[in-house]
């Protein structure tokens, strides 16, 4: 069994918008703080998480429940190291490696799975709290964090806030793409079935509903399409600029600035383009965005439990030197 795991971590600046008459009063940095401490004092002082449902609304929908289980300061690193929580719905097989059997009859007795992702908060201002966030496939995305946040400071706890946004680092960004595209020389695009509708939702597109209706036809478990508007010697195989697809590109883009849920149900996309200098030019949503990565130990004795003293140090130091690179 492996003695470590890689461990990446993508960063966001989470942003709050306070009510227009405490705008002057209160910034992002005061919001967070204010959502942690109600968090926290939930949990000592009344014994229980603050459990909120992003699927609540949702019909025959499987629930998404979410909760902040550990939120503690580092005064030495003005830092939060936190952990964010996922209740599973479904109950997983377990194999009897003695037996060979896999089976799902495990006695909880009083207990729920979770999956559990570490994120940390950089709280020496910037400009808005900046988070480092585990990439756990399993467990709570950064649209979740996101969604926490923007529930507790809203009116149904603080009241505090109306509106609360994850802005993800991007090696290059999406604003600088959308105001500098002149043409499109090549459009890759991936994802799964599943998450189309949400994604034709978001982006209303004609590109998206046409990838539903081949989804629907043949019943793939992903669907991606490569468009390449050069020919084998790399020369543009149209004169004028590609309007149709510069449009789906666009929307796309915008969709990712307006929603952070868009990035995460986008298995790929990627564009060549040119530039408003008459530059040849490339952008990846998904590999271009910043990560940190960590080789972490697993705790003796503790079967696929992190080494999280060992992760924060590594993370963070990693972290500081992205941040002095700025």
């Amino acid at each position: 069994m492996a003695e470590s795991l890689d461990v990446k971590f993508h960063v966001f600046d989470l942003e709050f918008q306070a009510y227009k008459e405490q705008s002057g009063k209160l910034g992002s940095f005061t919001i967070f703080k204010s959502c942690i401490r109600k968090i926290n004092d939930e949990k000592t002082e009344n014994r229980r998480f603050i459990i909120i449902d992003r699927h609540e609304s949702r019909d025959k929908a499987e629930s998404r429940k979410l909760f902040i289980s550990s939120a503690a300061y580092s005064h030495k690193d003005k830092m939060f190291k936190c952990k964010i929580n996922l209740l599973r719905d479904k109950a997983p097989s377990f194999l009897d490696k003695e037996k060979l059997t896999i089976s799902s009859n495990i006695n909880l007795r009083n207990k729920e799975l979770v999956e559990t992702t570490n994120f940390y908060v950089d709280m020496d201002k910037n400009n808005f709290p900046t988070i480092i966030c585990e990439y756990n496939n399993l467990g709570p995305k950064i649209s979740d964090i996101e969604f926490y946040f923007r529930t507790i400071s809203s009116r149904k706890h603080l009241f505090i806030s109306k509106a609360c946004k994850a802005k993800i680092h991007m090696e290059k960004s999406v604003e600088h793409v959308l105001e500098s595209m002149q043409d499109i020389f090549r459009f890759k695009f991936k994802a799964k079935p599943e998450n189309l509708p949400s994604l034709y939702r978001n982006i209303d597109d004609a590109f998206i509903s046409n990838m539903q209706s081949l989804g629907n036809t043949v019943d793939p478990k992903s669907i991606r399409v490569d468009l390449s508007f050069k020919d084998q010697s790399g020369k543009n195989l149209t004169s004028s600029t590609n309007h149709k697809m510069m449009s789906t590109s666009k929307k796309i883009l915008n969709a990712v600035l307006n929603n952070t849920k868009v990035i995460e149900d986008i298995d790929d996309f990627f564009i060549e383009y040119e530039d408003s200098d008459g530059n040849s030019n490339d952008f990846s949503l998904i590999r271009g965005k910043v990560f940190l990565e960590c080789d972490c130990p697993l705790k003796d004795g503790k079967k696929g439990l992190l080494d999280t003293k060992f992760l924060f140090e590594e993370i963070n130091s990693k972290y500081l030197d992205y941040k002095s690179s700025k």
